[in-house]
């Protein structure tokens, strides 16, 4: 932790904190251990925040994609889905034959009003034979990319590689029925191998090492030792927010009373070589040695995207769309539209109707009416008003010159995050299992991962194992920046929303999340995103209903680089089954018959047992859960209002 860290904590913070804090002599200090729980850098020497980026700000906004562009990624993430896509987008043949499917689809199925163009086709085209190269080069293919993006591979996991998972994680596997650690509420359906739920930092009642860290060779002999961590004050878990023009209000956005544990990586600057310097939390570093090398390997081929994707925004992001109006214009049937000085609007309830059509009653105004916005009355006024009333639209550039600003020379082998020395990563590895009598899996929630006490950044998922399930999609979607529809900042005609909502991705007081897309996660890729993405998995189900199937994935949470959090290199291991095979108190070194051991461990209340760290469990997931729905509604509540003139 650096000095200068240190002195803008006891420069920013109440005295309040300040005597909280030095109640302890802390020779070590990161957040919530001898610092404030929500020390963080200022926002420009760290990774940006979804839900909140300062403590009067809203938090990182994307840029707002126009119906087109959303189109370009869709079609570009679709084409990178073929085989050998680097190979055969540099054949024109083919690559025109692509192009003619574009052109041929009804993109309407996917976007209301969306249309594809020949430039926008070819602009694609181009773009991924740039792409093609980096893949060709890297074995990365940025997806889903404007302001952030999302990475995919095909070709980092290889065979071998993942092999050597599937052999590591056995040993976790086979193990008794009774022993199988079933995800609470997933209808057995989700077998968790390690999970940081279990046994995670506990304020007020973990033990953490204050004058010296702990490795992998002396984790087990330091089970029990430490002193208990502070519990947190309340009030250090809310910030204010901006909730009005001359209003705040006041929101919980950190825990007080858990964090995740992560271990501790070292990376040596000049090679990249990844090394675990402090144990996995629940996975035993004796026991499972053999894993913990094989999981190195996954983190260091995570190094490359994660660098990228944390430098994104600042170097890589591009927006192939742009428009500062929403609209067509003058009228091009002021005839039909029956325009006057009392009347200056084009709408769709204007089209003449047709004489096999009740005539409209002048006096009625039926486009107010409930029964008129799900009517065939409807549906022909907004067919005959979208082909009579185009709009001015940005059409895409066929070359794609700015449009793609990475190549194979910014992904990095070494020196990741400004040579940084070490990185702090989260381990989860879980399957999801599928049955004749469990033939179906119904997908997850939105979210991002972990609270702001882990400062999560970004996520590798490697999904190693696959079998007898049918496709699955990993979709996402995030805040769009509302600022660009201001009054101002758009030009478009008094009450004109239809024409916003014709151009942008977005609809009038619905959510400011955009959806971005969706990725396919099929056996064999690895996909990585930042935690500035709410992600859902979607459902899925046996592609063979007589036989079982199952899904394995591997994911890896990325701790901000510029934020070192409590690691499993301050907090002894803390299950009490680990302790027991130390001391011998289990009955494997003879100390004590095993009965005997098992006696004197009831009488110990740390380190902690299983059925304890269960019920700890359930309490992290039900306190997450409540906390994600807070930040969830806040967002929700954000909705788009295009403002009148």
């Amino acid at each position: 932790m650096s000095h200068e860290l240190v002195i803008r904590s006891n420069t920013l913070d109440s005295e309040e904190n300040k005597a909280k804090e030095n109640e302890l002599d802390w020779i070590i200090r990161k957040p919530g251990f001898g610092l404030p729980l929500g020390h963080m850098p200022d926002a420009e020497n760290r990774f940006p925040l979804l839900y909140m980026d300062d403590r009067w700000g809203g938090g990182w906004r994307a840029a707002t994609l126009l119906i087109r562009e959303c189109c370009m990624m869709k079609f570009i993430n679709a084409l990178s889905d073929k085989p050998e896509w680097w190979r055969k987008v540099q054949d024109d043949e083919i690559a025109g034959k692509w192009k003619k499917e574009a052109l041929s689809m009804d993109w309407t199925l996917y976007l209301k009003h969306a249309d594809f163009t020949p430039a926008m086709a070819d602009a694609c085209i181009s773009e991924l034979k740039k792409k093609a190269v980096l893949y060709e080069q890297t074995g990365l293919m940025p997806v889903l990319d404007y302001s952030i993006a999302v990475i995919k591979s095909d070709a980092i996991m290889t065979p071998d590689v993942a092999e050597s998972l599937r052999k590591g994680v056995k040993p976790l596997e086979e193990v008794p029925a009774e022993d199988k650690d079933w995800h609470p509420n997933s209808n057995e359906q989700v077998l968790d191998l390690v999970h940081p739920s279990l046994w995670p930092l506990m304020y007020g009642r973990s033990r953490v090492l204050r004058d010296r860290v702990i490795g992998l060779d002396d984790a087990l002999e330091h089970c029990g030792m430490g002193t208990v961590l502070p519990k947190r004050k309340q009030k250090e878990t809310e910030f204010l927010i901006k909730a009005g023009s001359f209003c705040e209000e006041s929101i919980t956005i950190l825990s007080d009373l858990f964090q995740w544990l992560p271990c501790d990586v070292k990376i040596d600057p000049t090679t990249g070589k990844a090394k675990i310097a402090s144990y996995i939390n629940n996975l035993h570093p004796k026991e499972h040695s053999d894993l913990y090398a094989v999981i190195e390997r996954f983190i260091e081929k995570s190094l490359p995207a994660w660098d990228i994707i944390y430098n994104w925004e600042k170097d890589f992001s591009v927006q192939r769309l742009r428009t500062d109006e929403a609209g067509f214009g003058d009228c091009p049937c002021p005839e039909l539209c029956q325009l006057d000085d009392m009347d200056c609007s084009c709408e769709p309830w204007k089209r003449p109707v047709g004489e096999d059509e009740e005539p409209r009653d002048p006096d009625d105004e039926e486009q107010y009416d409930d029964e008129y916005k799900d009517s065939e009355r409807k549906k022909l006024d907004d067919a005959w008003f979208f082909a009579t009333h185009a709009l001015k639209l940005p059409d895409a550039d066929p070359l794609a010159e700015k449009y793609v600003r990475i190549d194979s020379s910014h992904v990095k082998t070494h020196g990741f995050f400004n040579n940084k020395s070490q990185v702090q990563v989260i381990v989860k590895l879980a399957n999801i299992h599928l049955t004749p009598d469990k033939p179906s899996y119904a997908g997850g929630s939105w979210h991002t991962e972990g609270q702001l006490n882990e400062h999560i950044v970004s996520t590798a998922l490697f999904y190693y194992d696959s079998e007898n399930i049918t496709e699955c999609t990993l979709d996402f979607r995030t805040s769009a920046n509302g600022d660009e529809l201001d009054e101002g900042a758009l030009s478009y005609e008094q009450y004109d929303h239809c024409s916003i909502e014709r151009t942008f991705a977005v609809q009038q007081y619905q959510s400011i999340f955009q959806d971005i897309g969706s990725v396919v996660t099929k056996s064999g890729r690895a996909l990585f995103f930042p935690n500035l993405l709410q992600h859902h998995v979607s459902s899925f189900r046996l592609a063979d209903p007589t036989k079982e199937g199952h899904r394995k994935i591997l994911a890896l949470f990325l701790v901000d680089p510029a934020i070192e959090i409590v690691s499993t290199s301050n907090v002894p291991p803390q299950q009490k089954h680990w302790w027991l095979g130390t001391t011998g108190l289990d009955g494997g070194k003879g100390v004590l018959p095993a009965e005997l051991g098992e006696l004197v461990a009831d009488e110990v209340e740390w380190p902690m047992g299983l059925a304890e760290a269960k019920e700890v469990r359930l309490k992290v997931m039900r306190e997450r859960t409540w906390l994600k729905e807070e930040e969830e509604e806040r967002l929700e509540d954000v909705t788009w209002n295009f403002c009148e003139h």
